[in-house]
């Protein structure tokens, strides 16, 4: 361990949760989250990963046409145990009969427990959009009764939360996700909690042209314009459900005119994210 870390302020206005994941994928490292921003703390020189999250904004505000105000502050600190107090600041969150919490926490009797690190993955539960699917998973249950020997695809699975719940419940799941770093995420958190998914695949939708029509359930915690890019549709059985999440709630009437052939059975809205589940 260096005598000394660098440490890395970042505050954005818009697609916060987009940067952090960047954040974490640059560095391999811990980040702690703030209000309003991130905290990065590393021994590397941390002018390279400021650069890339700058071009990584550039290409949002590209891709999505908003802009995104950005605000850095450095410092050189002294090392200490700082990821135990990284940890320390981390909290398990509950939600209906799942607990999501780091391995560095005891599971909970009576409810499905689910180990995800928050330094190694995309999506801890904590973020508005994973916390909108968790629930609506659990809507989704309830209308179908059971998940017992449902097939439930994953679209852009991250971390791999939202499979391993799903399969948890007793969903044969299958998981993919474009970023290699998501997939290998997911596999090794699957094997964190004892479980096993049907399928991870490295790819999207366009890889998996035989399981057409074949999902009880499909899942999409991504961004509005690529869901409705994406055919997910095409992927749902008859009287199956869409569980989308990930979407501004300016863009609810965009993604609802995609599935207008669609019932809506629940829209929440959780800070301004909002999480639909639709049935074909």
């Amino acid at each position: 361990m260096e005598s000394y870390y660098n440490c890395l302020s970042v505050k954005a206005d818009n697609f916060l949760w987009l940067l952090q994941d960047k954040a974490l994928e640059i560095t391999g490292e811990a980040i702690e989250e703030v209000k309003d921003g991130f905290i990065i703390r590393t021994e590397k020189d941390i002018e390279p990963i400021k650069s890339q999250l700058i071009a990584y904004a550039q290409e949002l505000e590209t891709i999505m046409s908003e802009s995104i105000n950005m605000e850095f502050s450095e410092q050189t600190l002294k090392n200490q145990d700082w990821i135990a107090n990284y940890r320390d600041s981390i909290t398990p969150i509950v939600c209906g009969k799942y607990y999501i919490h780091p391995s560095w926490f005891e599971d909970k009797n009576h409810k499905i427990n689910v180990i995800i690190d928050p330094a190694l993955a995309f999506g801890s539960g904590h973020h508005a959009s994973t916390f909108g699917c968790l629930k609506a998973l659990g809507i989704v249950e309830a209308e179908l009764q059971s998940l017992n020997g449902k097939k439930v695809l994953d679209v852009g699975c991250g971390s791999g939360i939202l499979s391993i719940c799903a399969k948890k419940s007793g969903a044969c799941v299958w998981a993919c996700d474009t970023d290699e770093v998501a997939v290998d995420s997911t596999k090794e958190n699957a094997q964190k909690n004892s479980v096993a998914l049907e399928n991870i695949f490295l790819g999207s939708l366009n890889a998996i042209p035989e399981a057409k029509e074949t999902f009880d359930i499909v899942m999409a915690n991504i961004l509005a314009d690529i869901i409705v890019a994406l055919p997910l549709q095409s992927f749902v059985k008859k009287g199956g459900y869409l569980i989308l999440s990930g979407i501004l709630d300016k863009y609810i009437p965009k993604v609802l005119d995609k599935f207008k052939n669609f019932k809506i059975v629940s829209q929440e809205i959780k800070q301004e994210w909002a999480t639909l589940v639709l049935q074909k």
